[in-house]
């Protein structure tokens, strides 16, 4: 049998449409505050919107009769013809959002417009207006949405932990006061103060209001109108890229949107300035006619449809091109390949530094003259003296004799007294002899993978062995980033971070993983990499590629210009790595050149 529905149950089915969590509710009260042309709006929240959501506005406000009418579906100011529907500037849900939300909410209206001695008080729970009364109210509107699905258990039950639907309220409060610059914004959760903006002057100060400083510092302006389309807005610096994503905006006509096209778009002039996997920063705003656009194509109003697509890629990924190349991030030299840039040293005879344990750079002396330093010594006591033979061991590098721990000499080419030559070329690579001939290994990769096998067979144990700093590091997060690691400080702990909460977005590192550097821009990274794994369950490939973004954050800190003892030790470290893991580690970090290759070459 068919039958119609009652309108209670109509408007349940219909919220699912409009509201799926408390940020749908945020969102969709607050473009409702934007459309009443409101100057300053307060948003408070309790227990991440499960208890309560209050948006307060000094907009336009509503009368009594229209107050009441507003709670009914398909009740819009916004569209009056089917013409409007194609050229739609407002950005409400245009007559579902009140009527979804009273259906799965308790609903309190206050609002009064400027004419009027005396505002209205509406309170509607299940679809029904229970009580309607004049009341004491400021010109605007005080909507208070109280125990969300209350009559829904099952949706409620499937609410995220609370840190984790604040991040969702906290992402669309972000995306309204982006989009408007010269409004005052303010968010409260349980009485504390997350946001209060002031009017920014420009788009820049408000990105900075809303995602710090050391973020809009970075930025890089773009500008660009063709007859299709205007675009403009910032990009970020490649530096400043990211694992996860949380700094990346669109916007179409004062609209926020998703468009995985374009955000393609967007990241492929970046494709040789960052690494992969992670995704630069940006704050993009379209304008276009909305003829040219269709806002109406997802349930939540999230993305969008643009007649000429493939064009505004073009156009989009051009002006980020012409923007990064002004703001100087060109092709960054790429020190893995190609030839060795010689570099002149002006007035200096000596070599600084004596990293490479002979002359600079390993060149046997070939830089323009410079000679290797002259040394006086007294030959009383020569630690590295041999039985009856040459003590210099001697390559055209000017490398020395190391005594070896016998625990890795069955590695290396065994001499009388188990010493071991390496040589140290450029700051990039030791040359180390083992039984099958002569070992080249990578410094920078060699390094990153002994950390690397060092945090994956932590993690495969579930213990990580821990260094305090004596410092403690203060490192402030992206609000979205710090909420993610105060949501799992126990799980982190376990990973080797000792991590207090400080406010404000800041935290205090009091102890790292072993060999992880402490100082703040390692720390953001690590931090930044466990809020994009720490979701999962740290096994399989979740372990290796979250041990493999711990090891390249940790290597970056690290010195590539080793004394022969240091890079003896680091080849040893490969060597045994090499024996215990096989061909995986020689493809990334080592390559061993056979005698008779070298042989045939000479």
């Amino acid at each position: 049998m068919i039958r119609v529905l009652p309108s209670n149950i109509a408007n349940l089915i219909a919220a699912g449409e409009v509201v799926g969590r408390p940020a749908s509710v945020v969102k969709e009260l607050m473009e409702n505050s934007i459309d009443a042309g409101a100057t300053t709006i307060s948003v408070s929240i309790l227990d991440a919107g499960r208890t309560l959501i209050q948006v307060i506005d000094d907009g336009c406000g509503m009368g009594a009769e229209d107050a009441a009418l507003c709670f009914e579906r398909h009740a819009t100011s916004k569209i009056a013809s089917a013409e409007d529907l194609e050229k739609i500037l407002t950005y409400g849900f245009r007559g579902e959002a009140l009527a979804s939300i009273a259906a799965v909410a308790q609903v309190t209206l206050k609002t009064r417009r400027e004419e009027d001695e005396a505002g209205i008080q509406i309170e509607v729970a299940d679809s029904r207006i229970l009580s309607s009364k004049p009341v004491a109210a400021p010109r605007g509107c005080n909507i208070a949405v109280s125990n969300l699905f209350y009559n829904v258990p099952a949706r409620r039950k499937f609410l995220k932990s609370d840190a984790a639907e604040m991040r969702h309220i906290e992402q669309e409060f972000i995306r309204v006061a982006a989009s408007h610059p010269d409004r005052a914004f303010a968010l409260k959760h349980n009485g504390r103060d997350m946001y209060s903006i002031r009017p920014a002057a420009n788009l820049k100060q408000r990105i900075s209001d809303l995602c710090g400083r050391d973020l809009a510092n970075e930025l890089v302006e773009v500008s660009t109108q063709t007859d299709l389309i205007k675009v403009s807005g910032f990009i970020g610096s490649p530096l400043d890229a990211r694992k996860t994503p949380g700094n990346q905006y669109f916007f179409i006509n004062g609209r926020y949107f998703r468009s995985p096209m374009l955000h393609k778009a967007v990241c492929k002039p970046y494709e040789n300035l960052v690494r992969e996997g992670y995704i630069p920063s940006y704050f993009l705003f379209l304008e276009c006619d909305p003829t040219e656009v269709d806002v109406n194509i997802h349930p939540q109003k999230t993305e969008v449809k643009f007649t000429e697509e493939h064009i505004i890629f073009e156009i989009l990924s051009a002006c980020v091109r012409e923007a990064l190349g002004r703001g100087a991030f060109g092709p960054s030299i790429d020190f893995e390949s190609g030839e060795v840039l010689d570099f002149p040293v002006m007035g200096r005879e000596e070599n600084v530094g004596g990293f490479t344990g002979g002359t600079a750079g390993g060149h046997g002396g070939s830089y323009g003259g410079i000679r290797s330093p002259k040394m006086d010594y007294s030959s009383l006591f020569d630690h590295f003296e041999k039985e009856g033979g040459d003590v210099s061991g001697g390559s055209g590098a000017g490398s020395r004799p190391v005594s070896q721990d016998r625990g890795y000499g069955h590695n290396l080419e065994e001499e009388d007294n188990s010493h071991a030559d390496v040589i140290v070329l450029s700051g990039k690579l030791i040359l180390a002899p083992v039984r099958e001939g002569l070992a080249v290994i990578n410094i920078k990769k060699a390094q990153e993978a002994v950390l690397y096998h060092k945090y994956f067979a932590f993690l495969t144990q579930e213990h990580f062995i821990s260094q305090r700093s004596l410092y403690p590091q203060q490192v402030v997060l992206r609000s979205d980033i710090y909420s993610i690691i105060l949501e799992h400080l126990e799980r982190i702990s376990q990973l080797g971070f000792d991590i207090r909460d400080f406010g404000d977005n800041t935290i205090i590192v009091y102890a790292v993983p072993d060999g992880f550097p402490a100082d703040e821009e390692a720390l953001k990274e690590a931090m930044d990499n466990l809020a994009a794994a720490i979701d999962g369950n740290m096994e399989g490939e979740a372990a290796v590629q979250y041990a493999s973004s711990l090891a390249a954050t940790a290597a970056k800190g690290l010195s590539h210009n080793l004394n022969p003892v240091q890079a003896q030790m680091l080849a040893n470290e490969v060597l045994i790595l090499r024996a215990t893991h096989g061909a995986d580690l020689a493809v990334r970090c080592i390559t061993i050149i056979p005698t008779e290759e070298l042989e045939r070459k000479i």
